[in-house]
């Protein structure tokens, strides 16, 4: 009976075009246990920007209720500021106030103004507060501007980090 010989399996995963060096301010974090070394791999990046690109395109969708897409639109927002932290090879621990340092770490990264970072991250704070019980309004001109904002941090990025998008 023959034998046939199966191709050795790379152990190693080849050095990605996408995966960025280090800096030494999210290394601090490291160091704090805040965020944590990973496993690279592209296709993961791209599914986090795919993600971020659909949640911001579909909250536009009118059918759903404005905290629906309120919802959906930070949600984009996080996904692209989390894929942004995996480029440099890194996610969350899950400490208490990981989402937040998620996405005020990817608007510094994409060297966004800081008056649309603090309002991305008055919207995540307004999700959370939803998300936990209030039962505080989400007015359809909030959604449109945090789609705005959202759109805004997609186009930073593809200038930021155009092999991203390609």
């Amino acid at each position: 009976m023959d034998t046939v010989k199966q191709p050795e399996r790379a152990t190693k995963m080849t050095t990605s075009t996408l995966l960025r060096e280090l800096p030494t301010e999210l290394q601090v974090l490291v160091w704090s246990g805040q965020l944590q070394k990973t496993t690279f791999n592209e296709y993961s990046a791209l599914k986090l920007l795919s993600n971020a690109v659909c949640n911001v395109h579909n909250a536009k969708t009118p059918e759903f209720s404005a905290i629906g897409r309120f919802f959906m639109a930070n949600e984009g927002i996080h996904s692209l500021c989390l894929g942004i932290l995996y480029m440099h090879g890194l996610l969350p621990t899950g400490l208490v106030g990981h989402r937040s340092m998620t996405m005020q770490i990817g608007c510094e990264l994409m060297h966004l103004p800081h008056r649309i970072r603090d309002e991305i991250l008055y919207a995540n704070t307004h999700r959370e507060l939803i998300s936990y019980g209030s039962t505080e309004p989400v007015e359809d001109e909030e959604v449109s501007h945090l789609i705005g904002l959202g759109e805004t941090a997609i186009e930073q990025a593809r200038y930021v980090y155009p092999d991203w998008f390609l």
